[in-house]
């Protein structure tokens, strides 16, 4: 029985897009709070956590299929205190219940349910579950519902007892086998690639079976070491590298995870060749692969990876924001209540549209995609060049203009500071490699609107909701806001004085300020590692949590690794220079143990391994360095004003070089 009259619960005042589609269903979700704590505490009932997103198909479903049925409603309200949770808006409980439904199930996704003790700590949990029986494997809702009920009624004290180890594994899992600062060894750098290529899909690309998520740390490692020495000296080696980065960057733009007609990648592939894909859209992922491609851009000289930055960055710029708004953090998945509607086409469409040869020759490079009892085609480019360029200029055109006129899916305009940060990463890397200063000096106005934004003295972890009067809402602050924001700014400092002169300055003085506040709210003043989630929380998760690996984003550790290189270059600090030994010594051992689940860290120690150099150069020389940079492979490179215009100084560690030309210091960097 479907539910019809309307029953507000506790999310109508909320301004999550997630939270407010759920207002109105019968289920009495509240918020992560200490209200909801202290009533599962009064009541004595478990509490049922279901963590997700507004982009997320399967969150949909879920919500459609269980959520808003009257019975399930009532079974949900009779047994447990139902908590609802963005997980863009709590990503320091998201990340937490994630690992503990990875301790129950080997693997997690979203939507994300989690049942706990009236304390909030988990013993149970799983993700997406069928209103009924769909005979794979996968217990109906209503039938789990029951289950952990009469478990916790006739069982607690067994619960309990999970629960206990669960947080016993997590706070462990916080801590690693720190070494001594001198003991990193170059050689765990060579040893992580080899083992990190063996993993490589040498068919299709990526580094998994199916599902296969585009991973873009996991190439700007292997772009990053093969600047190193030892590749460049080991052909053997360096062969294998760029074959793994070729394959996968070709597959991934090739294949149907590429939306073709506007740019921009979708979220995940769910079979191995990356042809289809679940068609959510996410800031984070396009904003991580335009920075890949356009460092892979600046090796190969690849035209295809150059139309793939181009669309891609003019889709983020044209469909999620700009520099002065902030970018929006997803698009949905669905339009219609129908997944990829919007993006997927029938024969007799592409027949209409293209006519009858065209859409035939289109056809026979695609497999088909059954949907609604027909097969469905996705658009995209094959391997045949000229037949490319046809489908660029003809094709793909005339399908984008019919496309235009769909309805379109809805996007969460929800402005993330951490994601808006890794968008500044993108504006710089594309800026260089399409050799666009109109994207560099965008990166500087976004730097300007977050620190108008987002920057107080506590460094709230804030959401910006653009509409209404009341558009700010601080949460909860996490460790990757500031980290990435560092890193950004950092980023920006070596390129800034391209298009804004003596602007780099204040960039750094910005990062070195949000890194202080780092270390004040999520430091250990023990051991090695920074908190997810900060000390001073008003509604804190279970338990802190330390997070090492990279998942679908970097790591607020690895991404520190690169602040602390990059402040020590930029500042010539002593303090910084051992805040990066100190960061690197936590990585020593996991990283031999498993080195592709850090391969943010990895390219950061690699950078900072080969060299980060600071070039000093005039004013009048800055475009010429401009160009130079988008002809080399990428490599930060400190651009810095040299008070003599006749100089040219390239600065490597302790040493100083004088140049006679800008093209002699990139030929002495590169050559």
């Amino acid at each position: 029985m479907i539910i019809n009259a309307v029953m507000p619960n506790h999310l109508n005042a909320e301004r999550s897009s997630y939270l407010k589609q759920h207002a109105n269903q019968a289920v009495e979700w509240m918020t992560w709070s200490q209200a909801a704590l202290e009533k599962a505490q009064l009541e004595q009932k478990p509490i049922l956590i279901s963590i997700g997103y507004s982009a997320c198909h399967w969150c949909q479903t879920m919500s459609r299929e269980n959520f808003e049925d009257s019975y399930i409603a009532s079974l949900m309200n009779r047994h447990f205190i139902c908590i609802l949770v963005d997980r863009e808006e709590r990503p320091d409980l998201d990340q937490v219940y994630m690992e503990a439904v990875r301790m129950f199930d080997q693997s997690a996704g979203w939507p994300l349910h989690v049942f706990c003790l009236p304390s909030g700590e988990p013993f149970w949990g799983g993700t997406f579950f069928p209103k009924e029986d769909t005979g794979q494997g996968i217990a109906p809702w209503p039938q789990v519902l029951i289950r952990i009920s009469e478990h916790y009624r006739n069982h607690k004290d067994e619960l309990v007892e999970n629960s206990g180890n669960v947080i016993k594994n997590l706070i462990h899992a916080n801590h690693t086998d720190s070494t001594s600062l001198v003991s990193w060894s170059p050689q765990f750098l060579i040893e992580a690639t080899h083992k990190l290529c063996a993993l490589h899909d040498d068919e299709f690309g990526g580094f998994t079976q199916s599902p296969k998520f585009p991973p873009s740390m996991k190439i700007d490692f292997l772009l990053a070491i093969s600047e190193s020495q030892y590749a460049r000296k080991n052909k053997k080696f360096s062969t294998k590298v760029m074959s793994c980065v070729k394959r996968t960057l070709d597959s991934m733009a090739k294949g149907g995870i590429f939306d073709h007609l506007e740019g921009g990648f979708f979220r995940y592939s769910i079979d191995s060749n990356w042809s289809f894909p679940h068609f959510e859209k996410m800031l984070l992922e396009n904003s991580l692969l335009v920075s890949t491609y356009s460092r892979a851009y600046r090796k190969f000289k690849n035209p295809l990876y150059r139309k793939v930055v181009q669309k891609s960055i003019h889709w983020i710029l044209t469909e999620m924001g700009d520099e002065t708004t902030g970018f929006a953090s997803s698009v949905y998945s669905e339009s219609e209540e129908q997944e990829g509607k919007y993006y997927l086409w029938s024969q007799e469409e592409l027949n209409e549209i293209l006519g009858n040869l065209e859409a035939g020759r289109m056809m026979e490079q695609l497999e088909p995609i059954n949907g609604a009892g027909k097969p469905l085609y996705l658009p995209r480019l094959n391997q045949d060049e000229q037949w490319n360029e046809f489908m660029e200029k003809n094709v793909l055109s005339q399908l984008q203009a019919f496309r235009s006129k769909r309805h379109a899916p809805t996007i969460d305009h929800k402005r993330v500071a951490s994601l808006n940060a890794l968008v500044i990463k993108a504006l710089i890397d594309s800026a260089i490699a399409l050799q666009e200063k109109s994207l560099l000096e965008k990166a500087c106005t976004m730097a300007d609107w977050m620190k108008k934004t987002y920057y107080n003295q506590d460094l709230i972890h804030s959401i910006l909701y653009p509409q209404g009067a009341d558009d700010f809402k601080k949460t909860e602050p996490v460790l990757d806001d500031f980290a990435y924001w560092a890193e950004s700014l950092l980023q920006l400092a070596c390129y800034s004085e391209i298009v804004r002169v003596q602007s780099s300055k204040q960039f750094v003085e910005d990062a070195e300020s949000i890194v202080e506040q780092c270390s004040r709210f999520f430091s250990d003043e023990q051991k090695a590692g920074y908190f997810f989630s900060a000390s001073n929380s008003k509604s804190p998760p279970p338990v802190r949590k330390k997070f090492w690996y990279d998942h679908s984003s970097p790591s607020g550790n690895s991404s520190l690794l690169r602040v602390f290189s990059l402040l020590h270059q930029h500042t010539k600090k002593e303090k910084w220079k051992i805040e990066y030994l100190q960061a690197r010594a936590g990585y020593s051992n996991i990283v031999k143990k498993d080195p592709e689940g850090m391969a943010h860290a990895l390219t950061s120690i690699s950078e900072t391994t080969i060299g980060i150099p600071t070039l000093f150069v005039s004013e009048s020389a800055l475009p010429e360095a401009f160009q130079k940079l988008g002809d080399t492979p990428h490599r930060p490179i400190l651009l810095d004003l040299s008070e003599n215009e006749d100089a040219f100084i390239l600065e490597l560690g302790d040493t100083r070089y004088e140049m006679n030309s800008i093209s002699e210091a990139f030929e002495t960097l590169f050559g």
